[in-house]
């Protein structure tokens, strides 16, 4: 459906501005007109404009923010479809504004909160819009959203701490980069001119650097558009289905960052499942929608199997054995909490202890990664010294040999 770009009051003078979702001018008038105001001017948005509108992307931040403001809203004993009428004028993130004015559209309609945000699973996920209906039909919205916000906030400094540790090694990576083009573009081209003024035969370690610098001097375009073309191919073959497999794969199974995987997704498992838990839903609806949010296809995939274990009637913890990657605490705390009752308190405490583990996991890998950069550039330093110093040193003995 079409955009509208808008412009109304209401009999108070009360300014409203904002974009809609509407079938024509007419519908646009309609949904004004529901809300107390009138138009005063509006227009269509262009679909030109519209056409870059998925790389449009809501932070996790924004709908932290999002459930906390909602959720104060709620306690304050403000009705749900004025709630989100307020979020949505206040809101600064263009796309959350649009998906509020529709779900407060579908609210006014009669349509379930849980139904209206079902309707955008990418911003919304199955966990957060199953969270809604729990709160919609427990009356404990209040409560139901304040749970989200926190899982919300969680998640969100567990990526942070992960985005900002792998800073420092793609610095080191740009800088060995340019290093390298440094020494091939501009230096060893004045020695490779100096050394065939004299003629000398140069040792084999020279001979191949500068080949391998007049190559690259001489396809420096290429080489980096052929970087950058590899670059976007990397990333649009991580997004379809067998290349997240591969990545989330080796994600698992490489030997650097495969603790931080494992710690990162036992965390969102345990506080996932703990929120779902505490909020009143089933263990087993639970276990399928949590299955599905862990970040990593090839973990999501052994849920299948837990799923029917526990179904079957086995213990939670016993169906959680068949994933190979969690690990043996996770189970033996998921096992106390059934055996107590209190699983839902036995996994949130669980979660921040993994949650810790991942800033560990994060810290070792990083002093990893940093010594590794900085040798291997230091190492490219002194093979491209080495062949320069060794035929300067030739033709220093020569020299010496013919003034002697």
């Amino acid at each position: 459906m079409p955009k509208y770009r808008f412009k109304a009051k209401n009999i108070e003078n009360k300014i409203l501005r904002g974009v809609y979702v509407a079938r024509d001018d007419d519908d646009l008038r309609e949904i004004i007109s529901n809300q107390g105001f009138f138009l005063i001017s509006f227009r269509k948005i262009p679909e030109s404009a519209q056409l870059f509108s998925f790389l449009e992307k809501i932070k996790p931040d924004d709908l932290t923010a999002f459930c906390r403001q909602f959720s104060i809203m709620v306690t304050a004993g403000i009705e749900i479809s004025d709630c989100i009428a307020t979020l949505r004028d206040n809101t600064k993130v263009k796309k959350l504004k649009t998906i509020l004015e529709d779900v407060h559209k579908s609210l006014m309609e009669g349509v379930m909160l849980s139904e209206a945000f079902a309707k955008y699973p990418k911003t919304f996920p199955q966990f957060f819009t199953n969270m809604i209906y729990i709160g919609e039909l427990s009356g404990n919205m209040d409560f139901v959203l304040n749970r989200l916000a926190d899982y919300y906030e969680n998640d969100a400094k567990v990526k942070k701490k992960i985005k900002s540790s792998l800073t420092y090694p793609k610095i080191l990576l740009l800088l060995s980069v340019a290093v390298v083009i440094v020494l091939s573009v501009f230096v060893m081209p004045m020695f490779s001119d100096l050394f065939s003024g004299f003629s000398a035969e140069l040792p084999p370690l020279t001979v191949t650097i500068n080949n391998i610098t007049f190559f690259i001097r001489d396809n420096i375009g290429l080489l980096l558009a052929g970087g950058i073309i590899f670059y976007i191919l990397l990333i649009l073959f991580g997004r379809t289905k067998i290349g997240r497999q591969v990545i989330d794969y080796i994600k698992l199974k490489g030997p650097i960052i495969k603790n931080v995987t494992i710690s990162s997704v036992t965390a969102r498992f345990a506080r996932g499942f703990g929120v779902l838990v505490e909020s009143g839903m089933q263990i087993i609806d639970s276990i399928e929608i949590i299955g599905r949010l862990l970040g990593n296809v090839a973990v999501e995939k052994q849920f299948i199997i837990v799923t029917s274990e526990i179904k079957r009637g086995q213990p939670i913890a016993k169906s959680l054995e068949t994933i190979d990657i969690f690990p043996t605490m996770l189970i033996e705390m998921v096992k106390v909490g059934e055996e107590s009752g209190a699983i839902d308190k036995v996994l949130n405490k669980t979660a921040n202890y993994f949650d810790d583990q991942v800033t560990n996991s994060i810290q070792k890998m990083t002093t990893f990664i940093e010594p590794m950069f900085i040798l291997t550039v230091a190492g490219i330093i002194v093979v491209i010294l080495l062949s320069v110093f060794l035929p300067m040193m030739g033709l220093m003995d020569a020299i010496e040999g013919s003034v002697g």
